[in-house]
């Protein structure tokens, strides 16, 4: 499992972190669980300020594709919109089960905090009914350490990231497994990179 201080190196080069309080900043009609707590008040994504209505932007993470985006805890609720509610109706989706959390996405692929557990899932749009899958990650430290790695990994390969065949050089799809293998153990850091088309 990741540290709080893996979790912070791994995503400070993807943005400003700073406490953010559940107090001050959950807008959530459940209770905050105690792990996502923590993070916002010792890891906190915060990313840039864009303007007195929006607040902060969050973290966005390069990788392969659609960028991994974390938001910041007074946006994390609004980040269930179209998973438990509907985006313009309000109405409650009915197979989004109730003890899924959204707590970060890429291109709307969500990242969803089992409440029960405490482990991480990945889903994509347009497979038909949410289900239950094997979790990717223990738990948010460890989601947050992974990426901001593999966001890490991206931008120090710059315009080498990639082949002729738009593929990803396999000398850098080797240094993010190698990153990644501490963290996570080799098998699973294989995993990871095939997920997300590395």
């Amino acid at each position: 499992m990741a540290s709080i201080e893996q979790a912070r190196a791994a995503l400070a080069s993807h943005g400003a972190l700073a406490p953010q309080s559940a107090a001050e900043h959950w807008r959530g009609e459940i209770p905050l669980p105690a792990a996502i707590e923590t993070f916002y008040a010792q890891v906190g994504p915060l990313g840039e300020w864009i303007n007195d209505r929006v607040g902060h932007a969050g973290l966005t993470v390069p990788t392969a594709g659609n960028p991994f985006s974390i938001p910041t805890l007074a946006r994390l609720w609004e980040l269930q919109a179209g998973y438990r509610w509907h985006g313009i109706t309000g109405e409650r989706i009915a197979d989004w089960p109730d003890h899924w959390l959204v707590v970060a996405d890429q291109g709307a692929d969500p990242f969803i905090f089992d409440l029960n557990t405490g482990a991480i899932q990945f889903a994509r749009h347009g497979e038909g009914v949410w289900k239950d899958d094997a979790p990717i990650f223990a738990d948010i430290l460890e989601m947050a350490a992974c990426l901001g790695t593999i966001g890490q990994v991206w931008d120090e390969a710059g315009e080498d990231i990639f082949m002729d065949d738009d593929s990803v050089n396999p000398v850098h799809r080797a240094r993010l497994i190698e990153r990644l293998t501490p963290l996570i153990g080799a098998s699973e850091a294989g995993d990871i990179a095939d997920l997300f088309d590395w």
